[in-house]
């Protein structure tokens, strides 16, 4: 058993926030590797007045791009860094401004498809957080690695 306890990835600005919690890795019954690498996660999301919490079903991937591109930001300040997972429960877009402070942009679906809700909102950091995020993204791809061959 994976011990998901105090894995989690956070942005977070003045009162917004986006936190992902990996809960458990989803066990299909599949000789596939594609269905071997998702994982539910608890989505937390604070946007002035609005809050709340639900589960997505994200791929062990989308972590793992999210942290190569993520940790490229920290030199090149002008960078866009994309995290969208196929199912459509979370888009978030990081704008460089080229002087170390990123915006960005956040989308959330409860349940995507005909009758999610989404709430849209924009949030900011500073460069000197990069780091931590990337460690936290490194943490969640450690304990829920990739399996097998997806190409």
């Amino acid at each position: 058993m994976i011990n998901t306890e105090n894995l989690s990835f956070e942005i977070s600005d003045s009162g917004y926030l986006v936190r992902l919690e990996p809960i458990e890795r989803i066990q299909y019954n599949s000789e596939i590797d594609w269905d071997k690498n998702w994982i539910k996660t608890k989505v937390s999301i604070n946007a002035g007045k609005f809050s709340g919490q639900y589960e997505g079903d994200f791929r062990t991937t989308d972590f793992k791009a999210f942290k190569e591109d993520l940790s490229k930001l920290y030199d090149n300040l002008n960078g866009t860094v994309i995290f969208n997972d196929l199912e459509g429960y979370l888009d978030l877009k990081i704008i460089g401004d080229g002087f170390g402070h990123f915006n960005v942009e956040v989308k959330a679906c409860d349940n995507p498809g005909i009758y999610g809700s989404v709430l849209s909102f924009n949030m900011e950091f500073d460069q000197t957080e990069i780091n931590k995020m990337v460690n936290q993204l490194e943490m969640i791809i450690k304990q829920l690695p990739v399996i097998g061959s997806l190409n």
